[in-house]
């Protein structure tokens, strides 16, 4: 892509050297301003007009495409989707449904960015007080140009809060499972992306770390910034795929997780709110249309438990070609694209410990030139078919957490996972021919036969056994469970004993004792127990504060 002042320029040099070329979009800018330009009374022309006098085929056609353009929700909580949105108007509208529906809906805030902008999300499940149950998490706009990604965050969104009690599936899924959607991940990429129509901003992909300015071999300044968050996490960091120059669109950042938006993600899949409970990484891109599964640094590289993987993500890619039509290739990035290092999704698979872990590449196909400018027409479906291909992933982990539950002891289904095994004590039924049996032993005959009132003490003599029975039950129960946290108390204890000792052995072998972060008092107050669970971090950014941990 060159400047008009060079197009000429560009063409000779190119002719003069007998290279080939194509031109594929003559002009950008112009593009940009046709694609994503504020919609006009003549943007819906043909869903306006009497179609009686088309074709037929072509009728329906655009029949079906002006009903997927024109959107209407039973949220009460209004969002014009189908258009493109600022990152303040996008919190205003989550705030909304907080308000409107405080039942199941709730924001959240990750952490910051690099610009002091809050990163948002909104946490979707009844009852929205219940910690307890599996999780789904999905983030969008970690690229910052990607914005048909970050519709569609929103769209699922939508799709939870409008259809809950109305439709059985999603009523199901909210019942049973928290959603943790974080629709923008890099609000400072993206607000920037926004500020003008020239490409070099639109199509910035970074966040808006430090600038750098350095002198390239013809001693011209030329001044570079940003990290690219999607190789900014600490799996397999630096490596393949990856780019230590500044000025890169890939560059990877001094060391991983050096941003806030990348340690924003981390922190909240760690915390003790989500640790080990989140069974679904889904985190939105633009544009190839591909479903990715890990690993993603090398070719021909799978997790363990690569057979479950692609069975829900074919299913994924199916359910979304059944909506339009719209094929994805499904695989690896490293197999089906090219192999990336320091990702998200791979972190998530190999470091958080999630089950079901996919990047999806939304519209247009790869062989698009102007991908990431997608018309506002093609906003709602794809959001649409996105929709349908996830569903899959989330009766995956509905069918999970539904196996591994205890059997339920209320009307709705529990599906949270014990921490540890306890006995399983069951009372003691009996079969209309155990009960014949025992009638008719003779002591029991001799006792009838006796007694007028026979079958009334036969009634009260098993009940009276039960209740011992039940007693005795009880009573082991309790002084298991009493066992149990006097087990994990001590546990606990040595985990922070050990810490402690970690801790002064790092301290000691330091010159001096300091944060590298000055989020570290807020993260230790939000989750008093990081300092635990996230100790290798901890002790690297928050070597002062992590003695305070509780």
């Amino acid at each position: 892509m060159v400047g008009p002042e060079l197009t000429e320029a560009t063409e000779k040099l190119l002719s003069d050297k007998g290279i080939q070329f194509k031109v594929t979009v003559d002009d950008v800018q112009k593009k940009i301003i046709e694609k994503e330009k504020a919609p006009t009374a003549t943007t819906s022309f043909l869903s306006k007009q009497n179609l009686t006098n088309l074709d037929p085929l072509l009728a329906s056609f655009f029949s079906k495409r002006s009903k997927d353009e024109i959107y209407t929700s039973r949220n009460r909580a209004k969002y014009r989707f189908g258009e493109y949105h600022s990152y303040e108007e996008m919190i205003t509208w989550m705030e909304e449904i907080q308000r409107q529906y405080p039942k199941i809906a709730k924001v959240f805030t990750l952490g910051s960015s690099v610009e002091g902008r809050a990163i948002k999300g909104i946490k979707l499940g009844s009852p929205i007080e219940s910690s307890t149950k599996r999780a789904v998490w999905i983030d969008g706009g970690i690229h910052a140009r990607e914005w048909a990604a970050i519709h569609t965050a929103l769209y699922f969104i939508e799709q939870l809060v409008a259809n809950y009690q109305v439709d059985p599936q999603i009523t199901a899924y909210l019942d049973n499972l928290n959603f943790y959607i974080t629709p923008v991940a890099n609000p400072d990429g993206f607000e920037y992306s926004r500020s003008d129509v020239t490409p070099q901003t639109r199509f910035w992909r970074k966040n808006r770390g430090g600038i750098t300015c350095t002198k390239d071999r013809w001693h011209r300044e030329r001044c570079c910034g940003g990290i690219d968050l999607n190789r900014n996490f600490d799996f397999h960091f630096g490596e393949t795929g990856s780019s230590n120059d500044v000025c890169s669109d890939i560059y990877q950042g001094a060391s991983a997780f050096s941003e806030p938006e990348s340690r924003a993600i981390r922190d909240k899949l760690f915390s003790a709110e989500l640790w080990g409970k989140v069974d679904a990484f889904i985190t939105l891109h633009t544009y190839s249309q591909m479903w990715i599964h890990p690993y993603n640094h090398e070719r021909r590289s799978f997790p363990a438990d690569i057979d479950d993987l692609q069975e829900v993500g074919r299913r994924g890619v199916d359910a979304i070609e059944a909506m339009y039509g719209t094929k994805f290739r499904f695989g690896t990035g490293a197999d089906i694209l090219y192999p990336s290092s320091g990702g998200s999704d791979d972190w998530a698979k190999a470091k958080a410990n999630i089950k079901y872990v996919y990047l999806l590449e939304l519209r247009p196909g790869e062989e698009q030139w102007d991908g990431f400018l997608l018309d506002r027409k093609q906003l709602i479906p794809t959001g649409r078919e996105t929709w349908e291909g996830v569903k899959a992933v989330f009766d995956a982990v509905l069918k999970k957490a539904r196996l591994s539950a205890p059997p339920p002891t209320t009307p709705r289904p529990t599906t949270s996972r014990p921490t540890t095994t306890t006995p399983k004590l069951t009372t003691p039924r009996f079969t209309t021919a155990q009960v014949v049996t025992l009638v008719t032993r003779p002591a029991i005959r001799s006792r009838i036969q006796n007694n007028n009132n026979g079958n009334s003490n036969l009634r009260s003599t098993l009940h009276e056994r039960f209740n011992r029975l039940r007693q005795q039950q009880l009573k082991a129960r309790r002084e298991y469970e009493t066992r149990m946290a006097q087990q994990r108390e001590y546990e606990r204890q040595q985990k922070i004993q050990q810490q402690i000792q970690q801790q002064s052995q790092f301290v000691s072998m330091s010159n001096a004792c300091f944060d590298r972060s000055r989020w570290c008092e807020a993260w230790i107050q939000s989750s008093p127990g990081i300092c635990i669970s996230s100790t290798i971090y901890m002790q690297k950014d928050c070597a002062r504060s992590c003695r305070f941990c509780v």
